[in-house]
């Protein structure tokens, strides 16, 4: 699969990497994509972005964001957080981020349950 894809921008075909891309926005018939150096207003809808973006580099987080996930430097149950922005995370797509990517456990334990287990 290609690293990149063309979008129609002021009478040209504008070349865009997968790589720059932050985040995807819906803005009603339209959608922001933002890039590293740039962004641009595109008529498609998040749905449309779905089907054409790899779903190993994107996420959908939200009813009107979809994240690079590359990109995220955190999240947690409530936000992404990515370079200048924090993007909240939509109740139904709680669950979209933590299936497609691998965490592995790093907390230590907290003192309450250290103290149970040295208790057992």
């Amino acid at each position: 699969m290609q690293s990149f894809f063309f979008i129609r921008q002021d009478g040209r075909n504008v070349k865009v990497d997968l790589h720059n891309i932050l985040y995807i926005e819906a803005r009603k018939n339209y959608t922001r994509l933002v890039m590293t150096d740039r962004s641009a207003m595109v008529l498609i809808t998040l749905k449309q972005w779905e089907s054409i973006l790899p779903p190993d580099l994107f996420c959908r987080v939200h009813r009107g964001y979809i994240v690079s996930i590359e990109r995220i430097l955190s999240f947690d149950n409530k936000f992404v957080y990515l370079p200048g922005m924090n993007i909240a995370i939509g109740e139904q797509y709680k669950n979209a981020l933590p299936s497609t990517v691998t965490i592995v456990a790093s907390e230590a334990p907290r003192k309450d349950i250290l103290s149970d287990l040295e208790i057992c």
